[in-house]
Parts: C-alpha cells; sequence; structure tokens
C-alpha cells in the first residue's frame, strides 16, 4: 500500500495581487493583438489565460460581476485603485477612452467568442460621436452576452446608489496623477518597440532618449513618484514595468558615478532596451506562471543575443545600448551567457544594468516566488562573488540605501511605515507611518512623517526590520486582530 504525497497547501488569495494579474492578462490581450491576427495561437492563448482569470477570481470572491474601470488614467478592479496595473495598461486606457467609457463589466463565465468579439471591437477605429453604449449595441447585435462597456465615471455623489458606485473614481493626489502619466508614456513606448520588432520593423531611438532624459529630470527633482517607483513589488505580465525600474535605477546609480548627464541619459537608454531581445522570445516562456524547464530556460537565455542582433541591426544604436543588451547577464570573468568563441569585455554601463537587473528581479513579484526585501537581496547578491564586480555593488547598497525609498519597514514600537528618503545615518532614513499596506501606492500629504535620525526619534521610533508588502500586510493584520 502506497501513501500519497502530502498536497502543499495553497497560497491565500490576495485579491489585490490577483485583480492585477487580471488586467495584465487583458493588456496582453491588447498587445498581442497589435502583432498577430485573432486566429494567432498566441493571441488564443492569451484570450484562454484572460478566461479562467475572470472565472477564477469570480469564485474566489463571489462576485457576480467584475468591474475593472478606468479613471483619470488610474486603473481599478471591484473599486481597489491598482497601480501597478494602471502602469502597465496604457493601451486599455486609451482605447476606453477613444470609446468614451469608463471601464468594462465582466459577469463569468465568459465565452471565449465573448472576449474575442471584445478585443476586435476595441481595436475598431470609433465614428464620431462613439460612445460606450453604441459599442455595447453593436455587442449585442453581433449575440455577445456577459460583457459591456460601462459609461464614463462621475463624482462619487453623482454614482451613489448606482451600479458602478462600487468603482467611484478613488481621491488622487496630483502629482500621482502626473507621475502615473510619465510612467504609462514610458511603457506605451516600450510596447510599441516590441510591436515594430515582432513586426520586423526598426526601432525609432529618439523616443526611447528622450524619455531617458525625461527620467533624469525626475530624478534629479528628487521627484517622489519616481524614486517610488524604484521600489515596485507588484507582478506585471510584460517585462516593461522591469525594464522601466532598472533603468531608473541605473541611473540613479550612476548620478552617484558621473555628472556627464549625455552619458546618463545613454545609460537610461540602454536601461529601458536591454531586455529587447525577449520581443522574439516565444509568449508562452515569457509571460509562464511556472518556473521553466532546463530546455526553456536555454531558450529564454538566448534574449540577450536576440537583443544584440535587434539592435547592431541598426546603425544608428548606441554602442552602450547594444553592450548591455548582450551583456547584462555575463560576469566581469566572463561567466554567465550568452557564450561566446571570442573574448568579451564588460563595460561599467553593462555591469551597472547587470547590478540593477538582478536588484529589480530579486525585489519583485513574480508568479512563482514572493519579493525579496532589499537588504535580503543584498545578501544574495554579495554571495553571488565573482559573478558581479564586487566594488560596484558595495557602492550601489551605498547609493540605493540600507533601506531605499519606497522600502515597508516595522519600527520598535510595533507600527508599519514606509520610507521616504535617506538621511546621513544610512540607518535611519525618513519614513511615513502607514495606516493601510493596501493604499501604499496612494501617498497623500496627510501622513504621519518623521526623521529618525532626529535625536528625538533616536531613542522611540527605531527601525525593527524590513518587510516586503506581503509581510506588512500580515503584520497589519495581526495588529489589528491583537487590538
Amino acid at each position: 500500500m502506497t501513501t500519497a504525497a502530502p498536497q502543499q497547501p495553497e497560497a491565500p488569495f490576495d485579491a489585490t495581487i490577483e485583480a492585477t494579474l487580471l488586467v495584465d492578462r487583458l493588456a496582453a490581450c491588447l498587445v498581442n493583438c497589435r502583432i498577430y491576427e485573432l486566429s494567432h495561437s498566441r493571441v488564443q492563448n492569451a484570450l484562454q489565460e484572460l478566461q479562467r482569470r475572470l472565472q477564477d477570481f469570480a469564485r474566489a470572491t463571489s462576485a457576480g460581476k467584475i468591474l475593472i474601470g478606468v479613471a483619470e488614467r488610474i486603473v481599478f478592479c471591484q473599486g481597489k485603485p491598482l497601480l501597478g496595473a494602471s502602469i502597465g495598461a496604457p493601451r486599455l486606457v486609451e482605447l476606453l477612452a477613444n470609446w468614451k467609457a469608463g471601464g468594462i463589466e465582466f459577469e463569468p463565465p465568459v465565452e471565449l467568442a465573448a472576449l474575442e468579439q471584445l478585443l476586435l471591437a476595441l481595436n475598431s477605429r470609433p465614428d464620431a460621436g462613439a460612445d460606450a453604449e453604441r459599442f455595447n449595441t453593436a455587442l449585442a447585435e453581433r449575440k455577445v452576452a456577459r460583457v459591456r462597456l460601462l459609461p464614463p465615471y462621475v463624482d462619487r455623489q453623482a454614482a451613489a446608489g448606482g451600479a458602478e458606485a462600487a468603482a467611484a473614481q478613488p481621491e488622487l493626489d496630483s502629482a500621482v496623477q502626473i507621475g502615473l502619466r510619465f510612467y504609462q508614456t514610458v511603457v506605451d513606448l516600450l510596447q510599441t518597440v516590441t510591436v515594430s520588432v515582432c513586426r520586423g520593423g526598426r526601432i525609432d531611438f529618439a523616443p526611447v532618449q528622450t524619455q531617458a532624459e525625461r527620467m533624469l529630470h525626475l530624478l534629479e527633482q528628487k521627484d517622489r513618484q519616481a524614486l517610488g517607483l524604484l521600489r515596485q513589488e507588484q507582478y506585471d505580465a510584460f517585462t516593461f514595468g522591469h525594464s522601466l525600474r532598472v533603468a531608473l535605477l541605473a541611473m540613479q546609480f550612476a548620478r552617484s558615478l558621473t555628472d556627464d548627464r549625455d552619458l546618463l541619459i545613454r545609460i537610461g537608454t540602454a536601461g529601458l532596451l536591454h531586455d529587447v531581445g525577449k520581443a522574439r522570445v516565444p509568449f508562452e516562456l515569457l509571460h509562464a506562471t511556472r518556473p521553466l524547464d532546463a530546455e526553456e530556460r536555454n531558450l529564454m537565455n538566448k534574449h540577450s543575443e536576440f537583443g544584440a542582433e535587434i539592435l547592431l541591426d541598426h546603425h544608428d544604436a548606441d554602442p552602450l545600448a547594444v553592450a548591455a543588451a548582450f551583456g547584462h547577464h555575463r560576469g566581469p570573468d566572463g561567466s554567465g551567457y550568452p557564450r561566446t568563441q571570442h573574448e568579451h569585455h564588460v563595460s561599467l554601463v553593462t555591469s551597472i544594468v547587470k547590478i540593477c537587473d538582478i536588484y529589480e528581479a530579486l525585489t519583485a513579484a513574480r508568479p512563482y516566488k514572493q519579493p525579496m526585501s532589499p537588504i535580503r537581496a543584498y545578501r544574495v547578491m554579495l554571495a553571488m562573488g565573482d559573478r558581479l564586480d564586487r566594488k560596484l555593488l558595495r557602492r550601489f547598497v551605498e547609493c540605493n540605501g540600507v533601506y531605499p525609498v519606497g522600502q515597508l519597514v516595522e519600527l520598535l514600537d510595533g507600527r508599519l511605515a514606509v520610507v521616504r528618503c535617506p538621511t546621513r545615518d544610512p540607518l535611519r532614513p525618513v519614513v511615513a507611518i502607514v495606516e493601510d499596506v493596501g493604499n501604499l501606492d496612494l501617498e497623500c500629504d496627510d501622513d504621519v512623517v518623521m526623521d529618525l535620525s532626529d535625536i528625538e526619534c533616536c531613542s522611540a521610533h527605531g527601525i525593527l526590520c524590513d518587510l516586503t508588502a506581503e509581510e506588512a500586510r500580515f503584520r497589519q493584520t495581526a495588529q489589528v486582530a491583537s487590538s
């Protein structure tokens, strides 16, 4: 008689993470439709994953309807703002605006044919005077049920008591709105680059360099939203958010090494394009929600070779961008990938991008792993030995901070806080007390802010430990339960 192996307990359902993944799957469908025909396997696979996510979300939340709305370029689901999803879904925001719509309502189970018709209709060019009502009429004529566009959102008082009241527009700081529009512009640009590469077209480098220059300006102004994005744990279905964060990290780090603005903009451009080769990686591997096997991993590893090939095909490509795309997975000793027959020297820019690439990957969420806190990521990177430039890595830790901007921490008195900015004391930054971990992305000017380096704060408000968002939610829940 054999005994069945004990099943691993399933991870608890997190509505915010699952809603973000749901929006990302919808964004994936929209982007794929810009590249392939509706019948293409990659579009169909994306649609099937969206269909599954809708059904699972409805089952887990007991929701009869799922509302994905947009207000002031913020994407939200069931009334909860999703900043990570908002950054990754500029195409969705734009298409809904074209149809004068405030969102999409799904009533699972939704047929695959209905999702196909939704994509076709969204991507069609609206006539003058077209709006959500005419869109829904056209869907009904195509026998599409359980899917409809929502009218534009109004203020909370006007929406009170209506079906869309649950998704009323959140009150947002103007800085959040301005920053969000910028991030969406960058992500949309990277999506356009990917679509062009997949279609065999060429990359227009001027807009990429322009966005790198804007990023540098935000960092120079110590923009709170730009610095906050350096610490973004949410998973995004595409790698655009990853490339944006790597570019910001690389530029912020490089600013501590040089004041050459032209070089800093080139480094930002290299960071934005360092993963351009992933445009040639099969969709199923690039967006897999499981660890890859050895054969799949080998294919994924070719993205650095693909990136160099893509950029070398352009006579106006910056050599720094080519070097970063090709060598950001290689160590100073030549280890790593891609493996080549010739000697390959790793430039300083390549090493900077490599460090930032690894750090971002460790501290970001993935479907198959939880994010590491920065301190834990530092430990992992220091243990990598000669695979990283150790002197440069030490400088990165000094520049990024023991407690980077956006890091969640637990204070000695048990309260949770988020790091706002560093001080001269690397162990005692300026922090803001966290009242609701679920609303970390929507900072407001009323937050209680404390400078832990201040003498009066030193004795009572030191940092006990650093946390991930998931750990912070657990501790916050425990505090509420015990009070």
